[in-house]
């Protein structure tokens, strides 16, 4: 029943954040969980809970993938959001000593002032899969900079890629829309 209920469009991120924990509860060690509730934890702005999943999931074996890939670049970047700058490189600095595939590599080197966005463009080309993860990875930095103009821009070239299967791709729809939220 808790599966059913995440698979629903109209719940909120709150709510499916609230699914996962529950789920965790009785499959402490389950990876696709932890990542939801990385991603989906830093959706909501609960930075501490963030790093705290993005970690627990990093400790468990496994090889490099898509996700295990995502979620090193989420820690650094809910660093960086939070204003922690020094831990924001010295996460980075680890996930590219660690990190093999070229694409993730080149996000990092960019993150670190080694690429210009041009040429990360370049090197995206026109992959649904690159496209994603560079501009939501982009537009979170650019959030933790301060840019919000910028992170915007780049959340919705995320969402451009249509690929709503992917957890980057609901990540940048709900940081717009907080984004777009009058300052309380």
């Amino acid at each position: 029943p808790l599966v059913a209920k995440l698979k629903q469009g109209s719940i909120s991120p709150e709510d499916k954040q609230s699914i996962l924990e529950q789920i965790l509860e009785n499959d402490r060690k389950n990876g696709e969980i932890l990542l939801g509730l990385a991603f989906y934890s830093a959706m909501n702005e609960q930075w501490e809970r963030a790093l705290e999943y993005a970690r627990t999931f990093l400790k468990i074996e496994g090889r490099e993938n898509a996700g295990r890939l995502s979620v090193g670049l989420l820690e650094a970047e809910v660093f960086h959001n939070m204003g922690r700058k020094e831990e924001a490189k010295t996460s980075l600095e680890g996930y590219y000593r660690r990190t093999k595939d070229p694409w993730y590599l080149a996000i990092s080197e960019y993150l670190f002032g080694k690429h210009t966005e041009q040429s990360l463009s370049e090197k995206a080309g026109e992959t649904p899969e690159n496209l994603v993860t560079w501009h939501t990875a982009l537009g979170f930095w650019a959030e933790g900079s301060g840019d919000k103009k910028k992170a915007i821009k780049h959340y919705k070239e995320a969402l451009g890629s249509y690929m709503d299967t992917r957890i980057e791709y609901d990540f940048a729809k709900e940081r717009i829309k907080r984004l777009r939220r009058p300052s309380e």
